[in-house]
């Protein structure tokens, strides 16, 4: 069986173990591919610190990979070999009840890469060919892996909330898929866009990006400079942290009759006071899920034509061996990093 080199989790808090793993032989309908750039990301960090277990175990990390397709089974039709693609990490069956009404992300028997599926952190991966895409000429790799992950699940955010013209936006945390959101925002073009974070150069990077308004929450209060800026809060609150006082902050920075999209994930329940929170509000409180097949070309398009930019979005690139290290850059916020990208 063929080799190839992955980062492996074995247990919380302990490295990744950098090792050869067996390739799987393709069946009629995959595609193999040589990963040219996988991303790192905070959901990683989730697995890494012991908030969330794989349902395999050891796993390979990883669910951002761009790369170049190396083999077809006989029945593919989307790639061909030699082709750039990217691998969507959401793998839905196609055939359930979900998947036939447009909503492969709650797919009867999902998949997820690095989860339930082995992930990207690896010189070569298998997919079935329903989740390779071909990448715009436009891209390279770095940014064809991130697309899968920070572009699609802000893209889905903003859909799923029902974005539009004229309103004003709230985007609190501004990683990843956080900056990404704000352009989202921009391109769909809302009145008002105010972005919420701790470090003073992300704001600087959302205010060239499209921000109205920046906030520093470890200046004051945000909930009540969000209120005086917009005179009683905004259309739609989108929390990308994942953590109990950003989920409260954004709640109660919507306006009456708003709504607040949780996107970032979050390990502990949160409590909320139906009525005051809610309905006394009139409030809506929304929780999209990673993204769906349908929407891929739609954001592919729009990086095609220009629409969607990526910029300088990632900032540190790896060789796959650095694995652990560059998950100590994100952990440890060294050098402020953006995006992180192993290449392989």
């Amino acid at each position: 069986m063929k080799q190839a080199l992955s980062a492996r989790f074995y247990a919380p808090k302990q490295d990744l173990k950098i090792e050869d793993v067996g390739v799987p032989q393709i069946g009629d309908n995959d595609v193999e591919v040589q990963i040219k750039a996988a991303g790192v990301c905070h959901s990683d960090l989730h697995t890494i610190n012991g908030k969330q277990t794989p349902r395999l175990l050891p796993v390979t990390l990883g669910h951002e990979a761009s790369g170049i397709v190396t083999a077809i089974g006989k029945l593919v039709k989307n790639v061909r070999e030699g082709d750039r693609v990217g691998i969507d990490y959401v793998w839905s069956c196609g055939q359930c009840k979900y998947c036939l009404h447009d909503k492969d992300n709650l797919c009867d028997n999902l998949l997820i890469m690095s989860s339930s599926a082995e992930g990207s952190w690896k010189e070569i991966v298998v997919a079935n060919s329903r989740h390779v895409h071909k990448l715009p000429d436009n891209i390279g790799f770095p940014e064809g892996a991130m697309l899968n992950c920070a572009v699609m699940t802000s893209y889905h955010a903003v859909q799923y909330a029902e974005i539009r013209p004229g309103l004003s936006v709230l985007v609190y945390g501004l990683g990843g898929v956080g900056m990404s959101l704000l352009k989202w925002a921009k391109i769909a073009g809302v009145s008002e866009i105010i972005a919420v974070d701790q470090e003073e150069e992300k704001l600087r990077i959302a205010r060239r990006e499209g921000a109205t308004s920046t906030i520093n929450p470890l200046d004051g209060n945000p909930v009540g400079e969000i209120e005086k800026l917009t005179q009683g809060g905004v259309d739609i609150g989108f929390e990308i942290i994942g953590k109990i006082e950003t989920y409260r902050n954004t709640l109660a920075s919507v306006k009456r009759g708003g709504k607040a999209v949780l996107v970032g994930m979050c390990w502990e329940p949160f409590p909320i006071h139906v009525l005051n929170d809610l309905q006394f509000r009139e409030a809506k409180l929304m929780s999209p899920a990673d993204h769906i097949k349908s929407e891929i070309p739609e954001v592919l398009r729009l990086i095609e034509t220009g629409r969607y930019r990526f910029g300088d979005a990632v900032t540190h690139r790896f060789p796959l061996r650095s694995a652990n290290e560059a998950v100590q850059v994100l952990q440890k916020r060294i050098g402020n990093p953006g995006r992180i990208v192993l290449e392989p």
